[in-house]
């Protein structure tokens, strides 16, 4: 249903607009109108969207960005009280529109459609509620083309199309305050639209899904690679000393905000006419890049002396617009945020000297309220909270992120592990929902969702589709919000009945269409294929066929819960079915007891064993044989980051979880060469901040401390602490009912648990002597046991 106030705007653009006026990678345009308002006190609700990208002023205060990342069917517009902002006289309500071309080019993952646009509906209220005034968008705007600023696509950040080459002296300084002369400006152009048949807008207005992205200043840490000026500088990015830079200068200077951040990067400056800066964001030293951008060489990311910061420069020539005596500055933004931990700055001066006053940025993000909190005897799992916790964070903005740098996508596989370590840390599901509504959007008439979106062009993987099901039989535990799962039941039948029509005469699922990319994980052994086992090339996959059956049995979980119980049923029978063709089919007949990749082919990975022991292909000691064979025979290819969410959740479930301390190692590691953000694989090594790898932070939550829902919407929750090599452990997790505390500790051969949650919810605790202890109605439980002796030498 459209907004009942949605017609009382027009959507607008520049006049004369043509197909050239979008060649390239995207092109500004400035919005402007007028409102004159008496004293007194003023309300004002605005909202606002635009085709492709907005920031919204109020007498030259930003109040807005957006629209929020939507599609065709869900153009979302964002709302803003301004009310405060007004004043007595003349009020200015001015928007920075981007355009991003239609025919392709520019940020990946923000759409367009074929028409540009800009849409503002603002009431002006007086005290009493009364409708005084209003700045809806119609041909009493003005606008003007901008001329100062060039995009460009990017080598690094080829996804994105940020990269900014900006002249100064062409830019309309003040044109977002009342007293900018407009008298140039052109008149806009208004839309109209038949809308009386049925036919849709190219824009559907919806409200934003999401709370705004937090802003918040921050300083660089420090400054190097600087020949003199060094203390000058360090003050100018502690306190926003001022710093000259004599004319006719030429300086270089990298700095450290201390770890991997996102934000929007601001420079102050007075004088210096015709100074260039460049800005170049890095994710951290490396050695020369293998092939830009997508193989590197990386080892320790703080070492400025053997490596050094590659990446995209944006270029800005000042103006020399501003002058310190009177504090009207000349501030360079780039309109997107940037991602970096090392900002080089390469700036040479002109005839004038140049004066800086700020170099700083704005972090932005998803606003996570983290109140979960791990500590334990071993102090370096500290560290790897800390760092999983910050990768979550920077992979988190208006959608989940594969990577904030390089792509800014959201894909299936990634953000299903991002979703579940949101889950325990925040408690908050408002990005998971309209998460699932994304991938629903993207449903191919075939019945597969696409592998990343939102996207402008389609991309296909078909294992991703089967990585939403299981996103929703996650938030079934977290939330238990049946009307959800009714919504998407269709869609999960839709992903699976692709699966099904894929069989081939054996029952498996045959190869993938040729066309999609049959993405596995990122293993060394699969670097030339790009991630796809080599069984692919030679017939079905046995991963596909234990993941469909995987999804098989999830997907029953979710009809039950919908009271679907023929539709359950009849995906239980399916999975079965699967599960005898791959036993029939796919076991070696060299490695006894595991897996080939591919029937007939004597070809293995982890992969396969443990898509097999979480569907139950293998239980007992035959999975604990073949895990136990996969992660210690070399021939099998081993899980990168990617995958190694699931190798752990096999080993838990086949009760070989104290393997998993040591195979954290690569994440130590990590730690030591000075990531604060894990990376995205160790094949190409390109990306240093993935969120997938933050998998520690369900390893903590879930199996150290052993919380995790047994019941939808945690209606019952399980404690079942896992000891390891830990003394103690403490912490908080988040679930949909409320903070469940966890303290245990082993001392002197005994073992003591003090735990609480809800107590409107029932809660077994599990204990190492194997006891199991149900407590209703408490909410609390604190016991100390003795604890059982370790096996003699050679006995399990």
């Amino acid at each position: 249903m459209k907004p009942s106030w949605e017609e009382e705007a027009k959507w607008i653009w520049a006049p004369d607009w043509k197909p050239e006026d979008e060649a390239g990678v995207g092109r500004f345009v400035y919005f402007r109108k007028t409102v004159n308002l008496g004293e007194g006190d003023h309300s004002c609700i605005v909202r606002v969207s635009a085709d492709s990208r907005y920031l919204l002023f109020v007498n030259g205060k930003a109040v807005s960005r957006g629209p929020c990342k939507g599609d065709r069917f869900a153009w979302y517009y964002e709302t803003v009280e301004v009310g405060d902002l007004l004043v007595e006289g003349t009020n200015v309500f001015a928007v920075q529109v981007l355009r991003y071309p239609y025919a392709g080019g520019g940020n990946e993952s923000v759409w367009r459609t074929p028409l540009p646009g800009l849409y503002v509906h603002a009431d002006i209220r007086d005290e009493k509620g009364a409708l005084i005034a209003t700045a809806h968008t119609d041909e009493s705007w003005h606008c003007a083309r901008d001329e100062s600023i060039g995009l460009s696509q990017g080598v690094y950040t080829q996804f994105l199309g940020i990269t900014e080459t900006v002249d100064g002296a062409k830019r309309p300084f003040g044109w977002e305050s009342a007293s900018f002369d407009a008298g140039r400006w052109s008149e806009v152009v208004a839309y109209t639209f038949d809308i009386l048949h049925g036919g849709l807008k190219p824009w559907v207005l919806t409200d934003r899904p999401i709370p705004v992205l937090y802003e918040t200043w921050r300083r660089f840490n420090k400054a190097s690679r600087l020949r003199n000026d060094e203390a000058a500088w360090q003050q100018l990015l502690e306190s926003d000393r001022r710093l000259v830079i004599p004319s006719g200068s030429s300086v270089l200077i990298d700095l450290d905000a201390g770890e991997l951040t996102t934000g929007y990067i601001q420079l102050r400056m007075s004088g210096g006419k015709g100074t260039v800066v460049k800005l170049l964001c890095a994710e951290c030293y490396e050695n020369e890049p293998i092939s830009v951008p997508w193989l590197r060489d990386k080892g320790d990311r703080t070492d400025n002396v053997n490596g050094d910061l590659y990446g995209d420069a944006d270029e800005y020539k000042a103006a020399g617009a501003g002058t310190a005596v009177s504090e009207s500055f000349e501030d360079y933004e780039p309109f997107w945020f940037r991602t970096f931990r090392y900002v080089r700055l390469e700036i040479k001066t002109g005839d004038e000297s140049l004066t800086l006053h700020r170099c700083a940025y704005r972090e932005t993000g998803y606003p996570l309220n983290v109140a979960a909190e791990y500590r334990s005897s071993d102090p370096q799992e500290s560290a790897l909270w800390e760092i999983s916790v910050r990768t979550l964070r920077r992979c988190m903005h208006e959608t989940y992120e594969d990577c904030p740098y390089y792509e800014q996508l959201q894909y299936a596989m990634d953000t299903r592990s991002q979703i579940l370590f949101t889950y325990y840390l925040a408690g908050d599901d408002r990005l998971a929902r309209r998460t699932f509504y994304d991938f629903h959007s993207s449903m191919l008439p075939q019945g597969l969702t696409q592998s990343r979106y939102p996207s402008v062009s389609a991309q296909v993987i078909p294992g991703f589709s089967l990585y939403w099901i299981f996103m929703l039989h996650d938030h079934m535990m977290f939330a238990g919000d049946r009307e959800l799962i009714e919504r998407y039941l269709p869609g999960v039948d839709a992903v699976l009945g692709y699966f099904h029509r894929m069989r081939d005469g054996s029952g498996l699922v045959g190869p993938m269409d040729a066309s999609h990319w049959s993405f596995v994980d990122w293993a060394h052994r699969w670097k030339e294929s790009y991630g796809v086992p080599g069984a692919a090339k030679r017939g079905p996959l046995t991963v596909n066929s234990l993941m469909y059956a995987y999804a098989l049995q999830q997907a029953a979980d979710l009809a039950s819960f919908a009271g679907r119980s023929g539709l359950a049923s009849e995906y239980v029978e399916r999975a079965e079915q699967i599960r005898q063709a791959v036993k029939t089919r796919c076991m070696s007949g060299i490695r006894r007891g595991c897996l080939t990749d591919g029937p007939g082919i004597e070809e293995y990975s982890q992969h396969s064993q443990i898509w097999a022991v979480l569907v139950g292909v293998l239980e007992g000691e035959d999975a604990r044989h073949a895990m136990g064979t996969a992660i210690n025979d070399s021939s099998f290819v081993p899980c990168s980051f990617a995958m190694a969410f699931y190798l752990f959740r096999a080993l838990s479930a086949v009760g070989m979880y104290d393997r998993v301390n040591g195979m954290l190692e690569p994440w130590r590691k990590m730690s030591a060469d000075g990531l604060t953000t894990w990376m995205e694989d160790t094949v190409s090594q390109r990306s240093d901040a993935h969120a997938w790898g933050s998998v520690p932070i369900y390893e903590y939550a879930a199996e150290t401390l052993g919380v995790r829902p047994v019941a939808p919407g945690y209606g019952e929750i399980e404690i079942r602490p896992f000891i390891g090599h830990l003394q103690h452990a403490k912490g908080r997790i988040m679930t949909a009912k409320g903070a469940v505390d966890v303290a245990w500790r082993c001392m002197d051969g005994r073992f003591h648990l003090s735990a609480a949650w809800p107590a409107d919810v029932p809660c077994t605790v599990s204990l190492p002597d194997g006891q199991s202890v149900r407590i209703e109605n408490e909410g609390k439980y604190d016991v100390e046991i003795e604890l059982p002796q370790p096996a003699a030498p050679g006995r399990e």
